[in-house]
């Protein structure tokens, strides 16, 4: 098969490919995205390895087993393997969403954007991160009179920003965005639900750290 890129799969698809390739584990959001794989059992993996097959990410050996293609493992193997994982969730208030999701393994980077049953997997590296963020958080404009501070039900839109390194540490941020300028928690006040202004080439730098993991 010519080298792979990228391709779509399921959470499903996902899951099967980390249990026949060895993975070590699975960040359970995508285990929690499957739909009732425990119930149907045989016929559900006979479901995964026929859709596998259709889309050419998997195929018959010389004793009819069906075995996914090392090209495909090689490109989800951080996700699997790989010790840190960082995502970005993106929430308009009208109800658009991005999701992404970033597996490293030493040098190596594999994004997840994270679509309903439909998961676009790429090989990905620091520079292509930072391309990604420029439209979604830098090209925004500013329309409104700037506020210190804002309540969180005044946001236009909301980003959560999350690192982990597995089995150990994990970091969390939130951040709001009204009229093209952003606002964080603010530990000074008692209400939570209460949010102050900052600089937004601090939350743009610390997108990107997190993300990438610098």
């Amino acid at each position: 098969m010519e080298r792979m890129k990228e391709f779509i799969l399921s959470p499903e698809e996902i899951y099967y490919i980390g249990k026949v390739s060895g993975g070590k584990y699975l960040d359970y959001d995508y285990i929690a995205a499957m739909k009732d794989i425990g119930k149907r059992g045989k016929i559900k993996q006979q479901e995964i390895l026929d859709s596998l097959e259709r889309k050419e990410y998997a195929q018959e050996d010389f004793l009819g087993n069906l075995e996914v293609e090392p090209a495909c493992i090689e490109i989800l193997q951080p996700l699997y393997q790989g010790m840190y994982e960082s995502e970005l969730i993106l929430r308009e208030e009208a109800g658009e969403s991005v999701h992404y999701k970033f597996h490293h393994m030493e040098n190596r980077i594999t994004s997840v954007e994270c679509r309903s049953q439909e998961y676009r997997i790429r090989v990905q590296d620091k520079e292509g991160i930072e391309r990604m963020l420029s439209p979604l958080l830098e090209n925004n404009v500013q329309t409104e009179k700037k506020e210190a501070y804002i309540a969180t039900d005044q946001a236009e839109r909301s980003i959560i920003l999350k690192g982990t390194h597995i089995g150990k540490d994990t970091c969390l941020y939130f951040y709001a965005e009204k009229g093209g300028y952003f606002y964080e928690m603010d530990p000074k006040q008692a209400e939570e639900k209460i949010l102050r202004l900052v600089e937004k080439n601090v939350v743009c730098e610390q997108v990107k750290k997190i993300l990438t993991g610098d």
